[in-house]
């Protein structure tokens, strides 16, 4: 989308954008600043800058959607686009007004909710940094383009951190961060010309405990993650874009590792970290134990046994009611000990080089060794995935054995997406003939809400035998080969392949718009006029968004399911994007009821 051609005139259109913002920088009247309803500052170089922007990208990109941070209803808007472009005329105002360099103006275009092209530039210098063919580069001043400088990220020494982070946002979190790390040296800089610098190498490591919006960050990112750093969030998930009011959660940006430390996104949080080491050791002597143990993941929450124990395996049918031909994922810390178990193929090298850590099940052949046999219940192939979640790495890392972990409640039934869930379906007893759940480590909310998506790569084509966050499209951009859909599931190598599953105990009705009797509403998007003196009612998002919707979706199954209701309704949700997903999950829900629309 962005070729040599568009990048050149992308950087001539920053350096008008410059050119403006440097006439108002000479020329600010302090008392001529105003301030929005967040009590952000705003001048008249923010709106003049923000014009020339969106006008000249509506001219080299007329067809994609263009959110600005200056546009009033920005922050109440999204269709769940595709592609479109995020915007910060003047990023760092405050600099802009004290007479500091450091603010910059920012674009940033998102497909599939990831950043796949920015632009930063610095004003007061001159200076541009971007993006281009799976490089990061910048072009100083006066340079002609060809000139361009190609930059990387350093390898992090660990024994010698470097950090930055912005003085005007301090926290007890950033502070018992730091702390935590105790680096050699802390700078002070705002805007976002901190990725600039750490995808320099200058600097290991940026962590922000205090609120930022998407438009912040997202040409960073985009430059970052081309010199080999990244962004993820507190939850161990890449950084996301398109989400419910473009506000964005706790997040770390850091340069290049191998294996960052899970301790250094925990303590993003207002961790107990005594509590948690007891809560982890506890785990583990359970999972030696052979018995069960549920922890969250990025998905939803797990319930795992350890994978060298046949009877430990078997305790997590018994819990679950589980069926015994129903298979199992396995769950290791990297992706060097998946490939002790399972035969990797050119497709499985692909995907996991782009999604792992994260929530993508691959299905391969196993390897011929007693460890793989157990692991796959001596069936010939094995789904095997690495989660991002810090807990569960920080787990599976401390036992060094695969944790075999479907997820924690009945089978059937509505996924858990925090600890209540499980408590609700497993207690008061937590133990039954044949298994006990010795521990519930808890973390709060699952980021993504749903279960990874699962893809058997065995063949030709990578085939989704189960829908998740990674959708067809993003598969797609990676392998650039058809991705087929499977077809029939006589062998059954994956779960959430039954035809009913997800199902609370009300009956659900999709693709609803007339009111049943003793019914509660999954609402998405507005609440109609003929609903609004209604009870039982939940609004997956009232923006439409789909990416919100995925995260509330069984936390909405189960609140309906608690109000006691005959009947659940549910409003038409759009089958595109991870919205495939989640009409996936809906149907098998609805499938009891034969009764889809």
């Amino acid at each position: 989308m962005i070729n040599s051609k568009k990048l050149l005139q992308m950087i001539d259109l920053v350096k008008e954008c410059n050119k403006c913002a440097m006439f108002h920088f000479h020329n600010l009247s302090v008392d001529k600043v105003k301030y929005k309803n967040d009590n952000s500052p705003l001048t008249q170089a923010d709106l003049e800058v923000n014009q020339i922007a969106v006008n000249g990208i509506k001219k080299l990109f007329p067809k994609v959607k263009i959110i600005s941070e200056e546009f009033e209803k920005s922050q109440q808007f999204f269709q769940n686009n595709n592609n479109f472009w995020l915007i910060d005329p003047i990023d760092g105002t405050k600099e802009f007004i004290n007479k500091k360099p450091n603010f910059t103006v920012n674009f940033a275009l998102i497909k599939n909710n990831s950043p796949i092209f920015g632009l930063i530039s610095q004003p007061y210098t001159g200076n541009i940094w971007y993006n281009f063919r799976g490089m990061a580069w910048r072009l100083e001043n006066n340079q002609n383009f060809e000139n361009s400088q190609r930059i990387k990220c350093n390898k992090i020494d660990y024994n010698n951190l470097k950090i930055l982070s912005s003085f005007n946002h301090r926290s007890i979190e950033l502070e018992n961060w730091i702390s935590f790390v105790n680096p050699v040296s802390d700078q002070d800089i705002g805007s976002s010309i901190k990725f600039c610098y750490l995808a320099e190498g200058q600097v290991d490591f940026y962590p922000r405990t205090s609120p930022t919006m998407e438009w912040d960050i997202a040409a960073g990112h985009s430059i970052l993650k081309a010199a080999g750093g990244n962004i993820i969030t507190s939850s161990g998930f890449e950084m996301r874009y398109g989400k419910e009011n473009f506000k964005n959660r706790n997040f770390l940006a850091y340069g290049l590792t191998d294996n960052l430390p899970c301790k250094f996104l925990l303590n993003l949080s207002n961790t107990n970290n005594k509590k948690y080491e007891i809560d982890l050791t506890l785990a583990v002597k359970a999972l030696n134990k052979k018995e069960l143990v549920a922890f969250p993941t990025e998905t939803v929450y797990g319930i795992g046994a350890i994978g060298n124990s046949k009877k430990a395996i078997k305790s997590i049918y018994s819990a679950k009611n589980r069926p015994l031909h129903n298979p199992l994922i396995a769950h290791t810390y990297n992706k060097e000990e998946a490939e002790k178990y399972v035969q990797f193929t050119d497709i499985a090298h692909k995907l996991t080089n782009k999604f792992w850590p994260g929530p993508l099940t691959i299905i391969l052949q196993i390897k011929k060794n007693n460890k793989s046999n157990i692991l796959s219940q001596n069936k010939s192939s094995l789904g095997i995935r690495v989660p991002s979640h810090p807990v569960a790495m920080d787990l599976l890392e401390r036992i060094k054995i695969p944790i075999l972990a479907p997820s924690a409640n009945k089978s059937g039934g509505v996924s858990p997406t925090n600890a209540k869930h499980v408590i609700d379906d497993f207690g008061p007893n937590f133990k039954g003939e044949g298994w006990k759940l010795s521990k519930i480590i808890d973390y709060g909310f699952c980021e993504v809400g749903i279960e990874s998506t699962v893809v058997d790569c065995r063949g030709k084509n990578p085939i989704i035998l189960r829908h998740g966050y990674i959708t067809t499209e993003m598969i797609f951009n990676v392998m650039k080969t058809k991705v087929l859909d499977v077809k029939n599931n006589k062998e059954l190598i994956s779960p959430g392949l039954f035809k009913s599953h997800y199902s609370p105990n009300a009956n659900v009705y999709l693709n609803q718009k007339s009111n049943m009797k003793n019914s509660g509403w999954l609402i998405f998007g507005e609440t109609p006029k003929s609903l609004q003196k209604k009870q039982n009612l939940f609004n997956l998002s009232t923006n439409r968004n789909l990416n919100q919707a995925c995260y509330l979706l069984f936390s909405g199954l189960r609140y309906l399911d608690s109000c006691g209701v005959e009947n659940i309704q549910v409003m038409p949700i759009p089958n595109k994007g991870v919205g495939v997903a989640i009409n996936d999950r809906l149907k098998r829900a609805a499938y009891k009821t034969k009764h889809i629309n």
